[in-house]
Formats: structure tokens, sequence, C-alpha cells
């Protein structure tokens, strides 16, 4: 019986110590992919990059942060639009800055847009003024992601904007009108419709016509033929109403 007994605790001993190894090459193991992902960052080709880029976003692993802020600079756009992407999954703070200064300044739209999205995850107060100013982007998929972030971000982004509502501020409505349209809400077609009379312009009464309300489809049209406009088939996405209700 005691021999049993030690042989049981033999065995005991083992599978644990053998755990304790298993656990250990896992992390390593772990480790040694994340760093090759850093140095794939550093690939001369594109697309090898980009593959990089997404693939440290999906494990989430702080440590790579710091490349993927550099690769926001990539000489390639879709590298720098899937690190902005990757940064918002991970949700680091010290990503802020460079996510804003590309959301102002990248040249190209889905990198833009990306960075709008990734400042929504990640919900740093520090984002709200440059996405409020992101609304106005001249291209509808930036400024619908900059109201979706709006949302996602809360209370310090939402109640700027509701005071401006509430006070009837038609020039902020109608600089941000891609916010109000996103979000929807009772009563806000005949402040938008207001703002449009005194401060819309193309890009807003096309948004308009096509955000699916059929009161600021017909107000839209309305402003159009009275300025003379001919609003073009809607090609790309304008926000939607209702569409992120926080």
């Amino acid at each position: 019986m005691r021999l049993s007994n030690r042989a049981e605790l033999t065995e005991i001993i083992l599978l644990f110590f053998f755990g304790i190894l298993t656990v250990a090459a896992s992390h390593t193991n772990a480790g040694n992919e994340i760093d090759n992902l850093i140095q794939k960052l550093q690939n001369k080709h594109p697309h090898a990059r980009a593959e990089a880029a997404r693939e440290l976003g999906n494990i989430k692993d702080a440590r790579a942060v710091p490349p993927l802020i550099n690769a926001l600079n990539d000489s390639a756009a879709y590298v720098r639009a899937i690190a902005a992407e990757s940064l918002g999954k991970i949700k680091d703070t010290s990503a802020v800055p460079l996510l804003i200064a590309t959301l102002k300044g990248d040249q190209y739209i889905y990198v833009r847009q990306e960075s709008a999205k990734a400042l929504g995850k990640i919900k740093d107060a520090r984002a709200v003024t440059p996405l409020i100013n992101a609304l106005n982007d001249e291209y509808p998929d930036v400024r619908d992601e900059a109201a979706k972030a709006l949302i996602d971000i809360g209370t310090p982004a939402i109640e700027p904007l509701d005071k401006a509502l509430k006070e009837r501020n038609l020039k902020v409505i109608a600089d941000s009108y891609s916010f109000f349209i996103c979000r929807g809400g009772a009563d806000t077609e005949a402040v938008l419709i207001e703002a449009l009379s005194q401060y819309g312009s193309k890009s807003m009464a096309k948004d308009f016509i096509y955000c699916g309300n059929d009161q600021l489809k017909e107000a839209a049209l309305t402003w159009a033929q009275s300025h003379g406009c001919k609003i073009q088939e809607q090609r790309s996405a304008s926000p939607g109403w209702a569409r992120c209700k926080n």
C-alpha cells in the first residue's frame, strides 16, 4: 500500500513539473511569436508588414503597441490603416496622440476612417475635439466613423453636442450633422432641417437625402432645388439614420 502511495505521489509530482514546463514553453513560444511579428513589421514587402500588423492586433499584447504606433508612419497606406485598426483592438491610450494626428492629417480616406474607429474603441477624452472636427471631413465614410466613435466615447463627447442641440446652436449642429444623423433621436429632424436651411452645403444635402430619413430627404431635395444643386447618386456610404444609437 505504501509503495502504491509513493508511486502515485511520484506520478503527481512529475505531472506537476511537466505542467510547469509546458506553461513556460507556451509563454516562451508566445513571446517568440510576438518578437517575430514585430520584426516582420520591418519587412521590405508591405503585404508582409500588413499581415504582421493585423496579427499583432489579434494577439492584443501591450508589447506590440510601440511598433504599431511606428507603423502609423508606414509608407504603405493599407499598412497604416491596419496598424490603426490593431491599436484600436489593443486599446492602449499611449496610441491616442498619433492616432489623432493620423485622423487629422493622413491623405488616405481609409486610414483616417480606421483612426477614428480606433479612437472610439480606446475611449480617451483627448480624442473628442479631433473627432468632432472630423465630422466635417470631405468623405462621408470618415464622417460616419467619427460620429460612431463619439457615441462610443460617451458622455465627454456627447454632452457638448447635446448642449448645442438643446440651445439650437445651428452652426454647431450643421458642423456636426453626421453625429446627429447617426444617433437619430426624436424631434432631431426639425433642428437638422433648420441647420440645413441656415448653413447647408451640397454634401450636407446629399447625406440628408441618402441617410434613410424621409423628412430629411424631402427637406434636402427642396434645399437642393432652391440652390440650383444637382445631387448625384451616392456612391459611398452616408451616415445612416439612427444606425449608432448610444
